[in-house]
């Protein structure tokens, strides 16, 4: 998955919690498209973006 790649990804997060949803919305909308497990934590195919999210977040 390539940097560019990455942050669609992040971008289209975001821009889903802007959205008129709930978090718990949200996160299923994520759940759904299988980026997170049921716990919330990103699934193994999805490791460099959970990488990604947490350095956004410092």
């Amino acid at each position: 998955m390539s940097d560019k790649d990455i942050q669609r990804l992040i971008e289209l997060a975001q821009s889903k919690l802007m959205q008129d949803r709930t978090k718990e919305q949200a996160l299923l909308s994520l759940q759904r498209a299988g980026l997170l497990d049921k716990h919330g934590e990103f699934t193994a195919p999805y490791q460099n973006l959970a990488k990604a999210v947490e350095s956004a977040r410092k």
